[in-house]
């Protein structure tokens, strides 16, 4: 695992605050999705949210991010100009992302689709690469490893509460196979110590 953190983890929002991130990568590997799991965790708590997603023509094997801003105040614009935390998935999308990221922000990134030895990192921020798609691909599905992001952003921020997180996750997977819960669920958690052994 890759790590470079020059702050603490990010406190809870207070009165009047708000953070934006992008989530981005391929299509079909869920970034909608784990924007809506971000969106949904965030209103359990309370929170007000906007939602703006974007995916190439080709959907699955194209270009797919969305833009989450979750506030605990007015939201004046959906749109994130620049980022306090960045989910990346591929490389692509970090190439065109990163320079959107804030200075001291968050850049949380798919170490099994982005090469950490190819890129360059912020001086100012936080770097943290797990192999999150390798690790799903041993947990029996590829497909997830957006809730291993999500647990590990949630672990890093502490942002959000992981009973939200969860909460979220049954209410997208719930009508799902039982055994469809439970790896998400898993996943989840296995984010979240993914991001404790890596965190200093």
């Amino acid at each position: 695992m890759t790590v470079k953190q020059t702050e603490q983890a990010s406190p809870p929002l207070t009165a009047g605050q708000e953070h934006r991130v992008i989530v981005a990568g391929f299509g079909g590997q869920g970034v909608l999705t784990l924007g809506k799991l971000l969106c949904t965790a965030a209103m359990g708590e309370g929170r007000l949210v906007t939602y703006f997603p974007s995916y190439g023509a080709e959907v699955r094997g194209g270009t797919a991010n969305c833009q989450v801003v979750i506030s605990s105040g007015t939201i004046y614009s959906p749109l994130v100009e620049e980022a306090d935390s960045l989910i990346i998935l591929n490389r692509l999308s970090y190439e065109r992302f990163m320079p959107r990221l804030k200075p001291g922000g968050l850049v949380l990134v798919n170490r099994t689709g982005v090469d950490m030895d190819e890129v360059d990192t912020p001086s100012d921020g936080r770097t943290l690469a797990l192999p999150a798609v390798e690790r799903a691909a041993q947990m029996g599905n590829v497909r997830v490893g957006n809730v291993i992001m999500l647990g590990a952003f949630v672990e890093t921020t502490s942002l959000l509460q992981p009973d939200s997180c969860r909460a979220a996750l049954e209410g997208v997977f719930g009508r799902s196979k039982a055994d469809v819960l439970e790896l998400n669920l898993k996943a989840f958690e296995e984010g979240r110590q993914m991001a404790r052994d890596a965190l200093p």
